[in-house]
């Protein structure tokens, strides 16, 4: 097994850990997502119209935008600060990474 196969399935062994180990209060737990605005856009696309009710969500500038996002990460963020398990995952997940690296050889100088 080769080291990016190991980290893979480092990768993967983690993300599985995270969803079936959650402590029960937080999987029980309503969460109230924000509410999402939608627009009325509609394009034509050669005559078949193409509904996009969150065109506004596209303009990364715009501060609807960074508002939205900030909603939507302080529940995400709370959730996943609540899984216990989290902190040694990363640990180990740090520890996989964290390796000697090399760059591919090149020719320097004359």
């Amino acid at each position: 097994m080769n080291l990016g196969s190991s980290v893979r399935w480092a990768l993967a062994g983690a993300t599985l850990a995270l969803l079936v180990v959650a402590p029960a209060p937080v999987q029980a737990q309503q969460l109230e997502y924000p509410k999402t605005a939608k627009v009325d856009v509609v394009e034509n696309y050669h005559g078949t119209e193409v509904a996009d009710p969150y065109r506004w969500l596209e303009d990364a500038d715009a501060a609807e935008t960074a508002a939205w996002v900030e909603a939507q990460n302080k529940i995400t963020f709370a959730f996943l600060d609540a899984i216990p398990e989290r902190e040694a995952i990363r640990r180990r997940l740090t520890e996989l990474w964290n390796y000697e690296r090399y760059t591919t050889p090149f020719k320097e100088g004359g």
